[in-house]
Formats: structure tokens, C-alpha cells, sequence
């Protein structure tokens, strides 16, 4: 018996995850989304300063939905944010590949999401300049820490003017330039 066989060499190496400041003259807002097991979605993100300061925060109940949906809630809110205080360049980082990849795409995504995805273009449309990028998970944290709390909320959203004490240590920790390194 004859078998053929793709065989795929990848090369390995030492992956440095951290939190990186935006250029000078823009913010970053780190978002994401959370879905509990009792199927109740948050989400929440932080704005950042390219020296690192907080600029803002959010967390937000969404209710009843799935990750991807919870995940461009966070993106949709925060531009809002983002927008609402003024700001006129923002890097968008997001721990959703998908999600990312939608965004920087003329894709639609799923179905379910479509209407949330317009939303979010016509945001990124408007007179200012946005970019979206993806985010390792580890380089997330804050705003994963505010999204778990957005599962927690009564229905509507929270806006922290100041560090949040829920992430107060992980902005301390991105702040120092801890990193985390993957193999």
C-alpha cells in the first residue's frame, strides 16, 4: 500500500508577549469578550496612553450570547469610548483572531454578527484613524479582567475614569514591561 505523506517542518523559537504602547499621538484600546458557563456574555476593555497611562476603561452585561458576538461588543463599545472622549488614532488590539481578520477584511463573519460587524466599520469610517490588530491572550489581560466583570454587571455598562482595582495589578505589570515567553 502506497501512502503519501505531508510532512510539515516548523521552526521553533522564543516568543516574547507583552503589552507594547501605541505610537506617540495615538491610544490603544486592548478589548475583549467573556461567556460564561451559565451562557451570560461580557465585555469590557482599557484605553491607554503611549506612555502606558490609563485613559479609560469599560465593562459591559451583554446577556445571553456567544464568544465571537461578545468579542465585537467589546470592539463596538470601546470605539464608542474611544470616540466619545475624543481621541483621534486608535490601535484596536483584540485576542480574537477571527474577529481581527473580519475586521481588517471585507468579509461579513457570521451570519449572527453581521449587524454588529457594520456597526463596526461604520465606526472605524468616521474621521479618525483606526487599526485593528490581533492580540495574544497574555498580552490582554486587562481588558479580559473587565470583560469577566461585564458577566457579573446588571444589564448596561460601566465606565472607569480611573485604573479599575480589579486590573490595577496587571496594568502595573504591563507598565514594567513584563513579558511573557513562549515556546
Amino acid at each position: 500500500m502506497n501512502v503519501n505523506r505531508i510532512i510539515v517542518e516548523s521552526q521553533r523559537g522564543l516568543v516574547l508577549i507583552g503589552w507594547k504602547p501605541p505610537p506617540n499621538g495615538w491610544v490603544k484600546l486592548n478589548s475583549d469578550g467573556s461567556c460564561k458557563d451559565n451562557g451570560i456574555a461580557g465585555c469590557g476593555g482599557i484605553i491607554r496612553g503611549s506612555d502606558g497611562e490609563w485613559l479609560g476603561g469599560f465593562a459591559k452585561c451583554i446577556g445571553r450570547c456567544n464568544a465571537y458576538l461578545a468579542e465585537l461588543w467589546g470592539v463596538f463599545e470601546g470605539l464608542k469610548y474611544v470616540k466619545r472622549l475624543g481621541f483621534r488614532a486608535v490601535e484596536v488590539n483584540v485576542d480574537s483572531l477571527m474577529v481581527a481578520n473580519i475586521l481588517n477584511s471585507n468579509q461579513e463573519g457570521s451570519p449572527m454578527g453581521r449587524a454588529l460587524v457594520t456597526k463596526i466599520r461604520a465606526l472605524t469610517e468616521l474621521d479618525w484613524e483606526v487599526v485593528v490588530r490581533h492580540s495574544y491572550c497574555e498580552a490582554n489581560q486587562s481588558a479580559d479582567a473587565l470583560a469577566n466583570l461585564g458577566c457579573s454587571l446588571d444589564v448596561g455598562i460601566c465606565y472607569y475614569e480611573s485604573c479599575s482595582t480589579q486590573v490595577s495589578h496587571l496594568l502595573f505589570a504591563d507598565s514594567m514591561g513584563i513579558y511573557l515567553f513562549l515556546d
